[in-house]
């Protein structure tokens, strides 16, 4: 099995601010007991849940040559996440964004999108080559919105020539990501994940979650993850449907929950976990994730996943790598 698992998407920093309530107005100041979490955000999210899971993960894209992008790559290296192959900018600052959070888990992401062209250009070789022998390559709606269609693409054919199965989560950045460009992608994707809003938006129907797998295999992934928030997770593959409900956890904040998300579903298909093991791992780690506040450094790690699977009665074991 190839071991290292790549994500392209460029850096962010994620500023979790805790208050107690939304709205948030002008004047009435708002005051909590907790810190604020700083920590790389986004995609980091999946590559310390990967790397914790046991993945040798892989992070390509740039950053700013800034204290922010310092921050983002120092973070990252200590957990044994490879960084070196990051492109430091000093025409492009890295992204932050502000995330704003209540205690009963509600929040909103503030900040600028990094534009298309924050590059590159084109793709670099040394990409091409960590993209063809990885064991998986993972996309998502960042992607898009930070280095533009032409390196994504270019990524996928790579993938595709050589075996490489990739994994794409469009995120909320699939509101302002054209229509084309992301069926392109899903049909092109061994493994879709997506929200119930997001797959509302993709497919322009409102469904059942079993209607609305269907719709989205139908444009040509082998495999479809609906993440229905609290009220857990529906996945098909095939004929295969496994609807799972949420676990009962406290919901802390809900930030970094997909993104923790999906790195259970590549550990799970890497190691050829059963459909149904990886939905039940892949809900176990977004449980685990929402219980405290922040993404990034907060990631699950597998004593806290296998802990909230344990609670619910279900006997589940890490396979390590091979």
């Amino acid at each position: 099995m190839k071991k290292n698992v790549v994500f392209l998407s460029n850096s962010v920093i994620d500023i979790s601010v805790p208050i107690a309530s939304f709205p948030i107005d002008s004047g009435k100041h708002q005051s909590t007991v907790e810190q604020v979490v700083i920590t790389p955000g986004g995609n980091a999210t999946t590559l310390f849940c990967g790397a914790r899971l046991g993945m040798q993960m892989i992070a390509l894209g740039n950053l700013g040559n800034d204290p922010m992008g310092s921050l983002w790559t120092s973070s990252l290296a200590v957990e044994g996440i490879d960084v070196s192959q990051m492109i430091v900018s000093a025409d492009h600052r890295t992204s932050v964004t502000i995330v704003p959070a209540t205690p009963t888990g509600e929040h909103v992401f503030l900040g600028a999108s990094k534009s298309k062209n924050s590059g590159p250009a084109n793709m670099p070789g040394n990409w091409s080559e960590i993209i063809a022998n990885a064991g998986a390559l993972m996309l998502d709606g960042w992607s898009y919105k930070s280095m533009g269609p032409e390196v994504n693409e270019g990524a996928i054919e790579i993938a595709h020539d050589a075996d490489v199965p990739v994994f794409f989560d469009p995120g909320p950045e699939i509101l302002s990501i054209p229509r084309s460009w992301t069926e392109t992608i899903l049909s092109r994707s061994k493994v879709a994940l997506l929200t119930y809003e997001e797959a509302e938006h993709l497919t322009q129907i409102k469904d059942s979650p079993d209607v609305m797998t269907r719709v989205i295999r139908d444009m040509g992934s082998d495999i479809v993850i609906l993440k229905m928030g609290s009220e857990g997770i529906v996945g098909r593959s095939g004929s295969e449907l496994v609807r799972q409900p949420g676990f009962n956890v406290t919901v802390r904040d809900t930030t970094g929950a997909g993104d923790s998300l999906l790195a259970a579903i590549v550990f799970t298909y890497l190691h050829g976990y059963s459909f149904e093991e990886m939905v039940t791992l892949a809900n176990g780690t977004g449980a685990a994730c929402v219980q405290k506040l922040g993404a990034g450094v907060n990631a699950p790690s597998p004593e806290e996943i296998l802990k909230v699977l344990t609670n619910a009665g279900i006997n589940f074991s890490l396979k390590t790598a091979t």
